[in-house]
């Protein structure tokens, strides 16, 4: 990992070297989301609108644990994955 982290980070480096003071800023990197709102067709996942359909209130506790395989009638109870 370590190896992978400064693979990264040289890679940054030579990034920095670069010359971008003539480059405009951006807010976004590619024209998918301009272009699907202009009818283009292309996907606009990042800019939908919030809306409230389909919301729906949670499952009562007691009902979200009626199928577990273990648990203390509060929690679900998993096994350990890290050990101390």
């Amino acid at each position: 990992m370590l190896r992978d982290l400064n693979s990264i980070l040289e890679y940054i480096d030579r990034l920095n070297e670069l010359d971008t003071s003539k480059v405009e800023p951006m807010a976004q990197v590619s024209g998918r989301f301009a272009d699907a709102a202009e009818g283009g067709g292309r996907v606009a996942d990042a800019s939908r609108e919030d809306v409230l359909e389909g919301l729906r209130k949670s499952l009562p506790q007691d009902q979200a644990l009626a199928n577990a395989p273990n648990s203390d009638g509060t929690f679900f109870r998993v096994p350990r994955v890290i050990e101390r």
